[in-house]
């Protein structure tokens, strides 16, 4: 990590520290919680209005025992995968006079008028515990030191989602976030949106939403609204109630997205490099390449490729063979049946993108390698680890991928790289 990112991550920690000691603003702190948006919403003269726009239901997760065998258990949200989950309700929210406190990563507040926090509505996470936690246990509950919120005329509908997509990462924004939007677009409420809430106005982020027809003079960002107070304040329930994604989420971020293809041509081969990422690299991927070269595969490090390019380059896609990371991401915008091989290093064998791949009939295999530096026990020592391809499991998962398998034939092809934020 860079120093000057060593530096103001050392001042946020420090700032942090400050204000759950020193007092000022003590009021903005909530006296309560509201655990559910419903029951406030029924609440007279609250301010509250709820919609429900998809009722609870049980979702499964189809997965194979070896994967199962393999994925890694960390506990808490980074346990192993849960074949059948209860969802909760998705919905919106709106609040009259509603307030919002987003300073940090691992929480989100929204607060009611009458000064509670809205508790299926705020994000919380607990990571000594690498799980969520109770909304009584939300640190806004342990500052004391509040600014002066901005107060924001009209009507804002936050994005923020909390935990990765706060650090600007490309799954969590495209899984956790934007499909919030289709919430509000269900609930008949887009129309009446003055401004958008994000974390931040970072490329992916700003290529998405004007894809979407939103305007950058509508976006807020928390570098000037880590604190707001809305005449109306819109959020929703959390897009994954709570770690499966809900097909409607798939099925509205395509329909979106993909129109939004840039016209470039790719081969419809596919290898994902993370060479230049900082973590989680292919040690002998030179090898990798010159094996997979004949059979057509291009070579892509997707970092300075815009969303669109992102997007075209998925939707003609015929197979995608890739270390796993958040350029799978994009397998959203691939073509049904599209077979993916997946590379895991051992202690970072995650069920993200296997489970994307369920909710859109892509056919996955995977290859696990073996560990780089010995026994790792903790999820963040697994996001580091580098791992090395067996080449002979792989010329087996190309077998395994039947019609859809190139023909190796001898071509050579050009490798499309740049730098990479994922």
């Amino acid at each position: 990590m860079a120093t000057s990112q060593l530096l103001h991550k050392g001042r946020r920690w420090a700032s942090r520290r400050l204000r759950e000691v020193l007092p000022h603003n003590g009021h903005y702190r909530p006296v309560g919680v509201h655990a559910s948006s419903q029951a406030l919403a029924a609440v007279p003269r609250s301010g509250a209005t709820y919609v429900e726009i998809y009722a609870p239901e049980t979702s499964y997760l189809e997965i194979s025992e070896a994967l199962y065998h393999h994925t890694c258990d960390y506990g808490g949200l980074h346990a192993k995968p849960i074949r059948t989950e209860d969802t909760s309700a998705s919905f919106l929210l709106a609040l009259e006079h509603g307030r919002l406190l987003a300073d940090n990563s691992q929480s989100v507040a929204v607060i009611s008028a009458d000064n509670q926090l809205v508790g299926d509505v705020s994000f919380q996470y607990d990571a000594r515990q690498s799980d969520v936690t109770r909304p009584e246990h939300n640190n806004v509950f342990r500052l004391r030191w509040f600014s002066e919120p901005v107060r924001v005329r009209g009507t804002v509908f936050s994005l923020l989602s909390g935990g990765g997509a706060a650090s600007g990462n490309y799954y969590h924004w495209l899984t956790d976030s934007l499909p919030r939007l289709h919430l509000l677009k269900e609930a008949g409420l887009w129309d009446s949106v003055d401004y958008f809430l994000v974390y931040d106005r970072r490329r992916f982020v700003l290529d998405s939403l004007l894809a979407m027809g939103i305007r950058e003079e509508q976006l807020l960002d928390v570098s000037t609204h880590q604190h707001l107070l809305a005449d109306r304040l819109l959020v929703t329930s959390h897009v994954r109630r709570p770690t499966h994604t809900p097909e409607w989420a798939c099925s509205f971020l395509r329909q979106e997205l993909l129109p939004a293809a840039a016209p470039d041509t790719f081969s419809p081969y596919i290898y994902l490099s993370r060479r230049d990422a900082p973590a989680r690299h292919v040690l002998n991927e030179a090898a990798v390449e010159d094996f997979l070269r004949p059979y057509g595969f291009e070579t892509h490090v997707l970092g300075h490729y815009t969303l669109a390019q992102q997007i075209a380059l998925f939707a003609g896609a015929r197979m995608v063979i890739a270390p796993t990371g958040a350029g799978l991401t994009n397998l959203l915008f691939a073509p049904p049946g599209t077979p993916v091989v997946e590379l895991f290093p051992k202690h970072f064998t995650v069920i993200e993108y296997p489970e994307l791949c369920y909710r859109l009939g892509l056919p996955h295999q995977f290859l696990v390698a073996e560990a780089a530096n010995g026994a790792l026990h903790s999820r963040r020592q697994g996001w580091q680890e580098d791992l090395t391809v067996d080449l002979a499991a792989l010329a087996e998962c190309l077998a395994n991928a039947g019609p859809a398998a190139p023909a190796a034939r001898p071509a050579a092809r050009p490798v499309h790289s740049a730098a990479s934020p994922y």
